[in-house]
């Protein structure tokens, strides 16, 4: 498996995704700057900055997620050049498996950066300009090192329905519309729950019911050409 994905990764230029993934932790650190300027009197404080991180990050990761998807697969099937891939001697789902699990690494790596590069930021922004409220303590780490896992976890599992939804008509508009869809429906899940972030059995059973997702698209949906 690990073969293949290197493979994958040779076949589409990733520069220009890790310049996206870039753009992504910019994006983050400067929404998160907006945020503390405009509500410091309010007194945001790590807790909700972190949380403003996990916002963007949602929207901009599960978005990146299903522009790798359509890079690395649906436009295989809309170019039809998935038959030349199909015509190797390996097993086809194991080939898209390979591709899916490249799209996660990617994400999971670049979230990974992401968080850290925030959390850092959030850490010095305080220390000269004092926009957050309380004292940074270790424990805050912690506090962020767990939510940050549960937010990889989860959009990832989010970002992989994409795959799912776009393999149904190897559609590129219905594979970012999904995106889209997905992350509007985990904030509203989070609001009529009254949560600020995803609990661990959210995360488990997002993870378990996006399993069988896959499992059913590779096993009834790799081998139709549209």
């Amino acid at each position: 498996m690990i073969h293949l994905m290197k493979l994958e990764m040779k076949k589409v230029r990733i520069k220009r995704y890790i310049l996206f993934s870039l753009l992504g932790i910019v994006y983050g650190i400067l929404f998160t700057v907006v945020g503390l300027s405009d509500s410091s009197s309010a007194g945001y404080d790590y807790r909700l900055a972190f949380q403003m991180v996990q916002l963007v990050f949602c929207f901009y990761y599960i978005l990146l997620f299903a522009v790798l998807t359509v890079a690395y697969v649906i436009h295989e099937y809309t170019n039809k050049t998935i038959l030349v891939l199909f015509a190797y001697p390996v097993d086809k789902r194991r080939l898209i498996l390979a591709k899916l699990c490249l799209v996660a690494a990617l994400i999971a790596v670049s979230m990974t950066i992401g968080f850290l590069c925030c959390g850092a930021f959030i850490i010095w922004v305080d220390q000269y300009f004092d926009l957050v409220k309380g004292e940074f303590r270790i424990s805050v780490l912690g506090q962020w090192a767990s939510a940050a896992v549960k937010e990889i976890l989860m959009f990832c599992g989010l970002g992989m329905w994409t795959f799912i939804f776009g393999m149904i008509r190897k559609s590129v508009t219905v594979t970012f519309i999904s995106a889209v869809v997905l992350c509007y429906v985990r904030q509203f899940l989070l609001v009529g729950m009254n949560e600020p972030e995803e609990t661990w059995l959210m995360v488990v059973i997002t993870l378990s019911v996006t399993a069988a997702g896959v499992w059913y698209t590779l096993k009834h949906r790799i081998v139709q050409i549209e």
